[in-house]
């Protein structure tokens, strides 16, 4: 996967796992910070008690998180104008390299591993002073796209989070070694 031309972000390349090694954690940020559909995401079944042991509140600086025109979820992308801007979301420690294949197909080709400093949070917004390196799902798609509205995680829970989980109900994620 590679970047745009005029893409503001800087992508890393993901290199598959070693079976021993723990995946490094994500910064998650978009509709996967609703903890069912990322559950499903993870083990193909909506119940959160096997991902909430995994994440924690946590924050990036430098990046701003826009709606996208006619779709569900968000892109984030580099604040050029403004270096404190930062997008809330959760670091997600993952525990194979299984669940990060899982993650890089449902984030798809519009998105790109980005290396980002995530801040740890207590609550929502008080930072530890814990920080952690982690990948971030950044967007690689068309500019144009972007619409000028902030998206927001409480909107999409309440009007299209059951959408997502009937439209996923019985399907699985798999990744190449499954």
């Amino acid at each position: 996967m590679t970047s745009q031309p005029d893409s503001p972000t800087q992508p890393v390349a993901c290199k598959p796992a070693s079976p021993d090694i723990l995946p490094r954690p994500i910064f998650v940020y978009m509709i996967l910070r609703a903890k069912p559909l990322l559950a499903w995401v993870l083990t193909g079944d909506a119940s959160i008690a096997t991902v909430s042991p995994m994440i924690s509140p946590a924050q990036v600086s430098g990046y701003i998180r826009f709606a996208l025109q006619h779709a569900d979820y968000p892109a984030a992308i580099r604040d050029e104008n403004n270096s404190s801007s930062t997008i809330d979301g959760y670091l997600l420690r993952l525990n194979t390299a299984s669940e990060r294949r899982k993650l890089d197909n449902f984030e798809g080709e519009l998105y790109v591993a980005t290396a980002v400093n995530v801040s740890i949070l207590v609550a929502k917004k008080t930072p530890t002073g814990e920080t952690a390196e982690a990948d971030m799902y950044t967007w690689n798609g068309e500019m144009g796209l972007l619409s000028q509205s902030l998206w927001d995680l409480d909107t999409f829970i309440n009007e299209r989070l059951d959408d997502w989980l009937d439209l996923f109900q019985g399907m699985e994620l798999v990744s190449d070694d499954e």
